[in-house]
């Protein structure tokens, strides 16, 4: 968490310098301020909600750099997958993030061309697994979070048979039931695994590379925003913050 927080006030410091050009003079200061509800699901460390403290996380830092150089007042909202998930068609929020652009939802949303990050995913399991049933999953019960569709091709590849994929609400109930031996492996984000299980010396994992996911900024089609001058920003602050965790 301390990690996070200094890359946040670095992240400050560098958007003194970085937007100092005609970008930010037009976009920002000259504007009046225009308020957005951005919502996303509490999925560390990328998005981090707590309730005695204000949102943080890795994308958050990236959107609260993109909000002082647009001239935004941010409020960062954190709503469950499921809901999230069926707004984009009904209702749409004036903003999303960490979101992939899949599933036709540019029909109802304008999306940025930069990812924020790219989601890597990883089959997480017990050590008592062998290593020929890691490369065949069927008679494994696997578990991922509810509301993340896991894509046929996936399901055909390690030869999983549907009824034996189980969703769950979070990861951490993911967690437990791997614990509990309800599950044999649970498939979800490789940082957030990483991050849940990292005391347990009993789980491991691989990355699943064919189930790589770009994730973006999205904004409602109504609002009136240069998406081309938003790819701008995030892309310095995207090369910016990879710098800097390169350096720690």
């Amino acid at each position: 968490m301390q990690g996070v927080k200094l890359l946040r006030l670095k992240f400050v410091l560098i958007l003194n310098t970085i937007f100092s050009s005609t970008l930010w003079a037009n976009q920002g200061a000259n504007s009046d301020a225009q308020s957005l509800g951005c919502v996303t699901t509490h999925y560390p460390p990328y998005t981090i909600f707590n309730e005695d403290e204000p949102p943080s996380g890795r994308d958050i830092g990236l959107l609260e750099g993109l909000a002082n150089a647009m001239g935004w007042k941010i409020e960062f909202i954190d709503i469950p997958w499921g809901r999230l998930k069926r707004s984009i068609t009904t209702a749409p929020f004036q903003c999303y993030f960490s979101l992939a652009n899949i599933e036709n939802r540019s029909d109802h949303l304008a999306f940025s061309s930069v990812p924020l990050h790219v989601t890597q995913y990883a089959l997480f399991y017990r050590n008592s697994l062998s290593e020929k049933q890691l490369q065949n999953w069927r008679g494994l019960r696997i578990g991922g979070v509810r509301g993340i569709t896991v894509s046929d091709k996936f399901i055909h590849q390690y030869n999983i048979e549907p009824n034996d994929f189980i969703y769950l609400d979070s990861n951490e109930s993911l967690v437990d039931m791997l614990q509990l031996g309800r599950i044999d492996a649970f498939v979800t984000n490789q940082i957030v695994g990483n991050m849940l299980t990292r005391h347990h010396v009993d789980i491991s994992s691989f990355v699943i590379s064919a189930l790589d996911v770009p994730v973006y900024l999205a904004v409602d089609k109504s609002l009136d925003i240069d998406m081309s001058v938003v790819d701008k920003i995030l892309t310095e602050l995207v090369n910016e913050q990879q710098k800097e965790m390169a350096n720690n």
